[in-house]
């Protein structure tokens, strides 16, 4: 599947228009089917790519989050930002309104913040979002992201700016507080929607917490009940059941998901996982499309650690585990998968949720 032909992509339900919608800004956002809650996936560092978010969509996500941007970067030249800025979905979402292209920046200056949003709404965002979660230590020690939380006045004004200098939609990905004994997430949604925010997306965790212990949906409850704007509810939601439970437990307008994307993006479908069938086909769509993207050394390269994830139910030792591992070039991969698809006889759906412990791995230190 090319990018062009991508209103014929799997997923897409033209049903789900007489769903129940709610807005950000002047985006009607529904859910895939009636009675699914409405899925987003998470701005995630080194997932969150054109290819990834175009596939993510596809199969059902309404709103794809880029990798989050520092705003002293965006401005800059060289092949790496050029990658990061890379919205090659952006008119495909404008043109199909499958999904939403909301595009994350962070940093510690404002001015800068807010010029940085101006910029990414020029390259084709559709919602500009602004991380308040990420938890690094290195980030933090230098005022961006999670350390507005303990000065909600700089927050307002941050997210005040960053409105400002934009035409499209603002939204914040934050977490519940700093740590158990100052957990403030209620006023930071009302600060927020007090500047302007279109819709907020909370993680159910401490910034203290980082992914550490369980979040805590019981708090993003409490915020939506005191919120005007759309709410995501994030966090400990490793399968669709999971985000089943979240939309019922929180009362969320909407379910942002995370990790447990990469290995199951069938999850935007309402779907535990998917056939053997299936995932090989997904895995050609998506080595393509990566080496497209970052030329072919390198695309397959980065595939693979969403193959590995895709087929983990694989044996460690099997032929088809070596060879998704060590196949170097792209035409001797696609020739293998094709093969490999073709010789199957028997084939059923996989439950492709992640474990407890599948999840802790995937972790890398706190993006929100």
């Amino acid at each position: 599947m090319t990018i062009s032909d991508t209103s014929d992509a799997p997923g897409i339900d033209v049903a789900s228009t007489n769903s129940p919608a709610f807005h950000i800004g002047p985006y009607a956002v529904r859910p895939l089917r009636p009675a699914m809650p409405v899925l987003a996936l998470a701005p995630m560092a080194g997932v969150g790519n054109w290819v990834f978010r175009l596939i993510c969509a596809q199969l059902g996500a309404r709103l794809v989050g880029v990798e989050f941007i520092n705003c002293r970067l965006v401005h800059q030249t060289g092949q790496r930002m050029a990658r990061l800025l890379d919205f090659s979905d952006a008119d495909v979402y404008r043109r199909t309104g499958i999904s939403l292209l909301a595009a994350q920046i962070y940093g510690n200056d404002i001015s800068m913040m807010a010029a940085g949003a101006a910029e990414l709404e020029r390259r084709g965002a559709q919602v500009v979002d602004i991380n308040f979660g990420c938890s690094v230590p290195q980030i933090i020690a230098k005022g961006s992201c999670a350390a507005y939380l303990r000065d909600l006045p700089r927050f307002y004004e941050a997210v005040r700016a960053t409105v400002e200098a934009v035409s499209v939609p603002v939204m914040v990905k934050t977490r519940i507080g700093w740590d158990e004994d100052s957990i403030n997430i209620v006023e930071v949604v009302e600060r927020a929607q007090d500047a302007g925010a279109a819709a907020i997306a909370i993680h159910g965790r401490t910034v203290m917490q980082k992914y550490d212990g369980l979040a805590d949906w019981d708090w993003i409850r409490r915020a939506c009940d005191n919120a005007d704007v759309p709410v995501f509810g994030n966090g400990d939601v490793r399968t669709y059941e999971d985000a089943l439970a979240m939309s019922e437990r929180t009362g969320c307008d909407g379910v942002m998901i995370g990790r447990a994307a990469m290995a199951n993006p069938w999850i935007f479908s309402g779907r535990l996982g998917a056939s053997l069938t299936e995932r090989i086909e997904l895995a050609i769509e998506q080595v393509g499309w990566m080496a497209q993207y970052k030329g072919e050394r390198v695309g397959v390269q980065e595939t693979r650690k969403h193959l590995v994830l895709y087929f983990r139910d694989l044996e460690r030792g099997s032929a088809e585990r070596q060879r998704l591992l060590t196949t170097a070039t792209l035409g001797e991969l696609l020739e293998f998968l094709e093969q490999w698809r073709d010789s199957l006889q028997q084939d059923e759906e996989r439950d492709l949720g992640l474990t407890v412990a599948e999840a802790t791995r995937l972790a890398w230190g706190g993006t929100g």
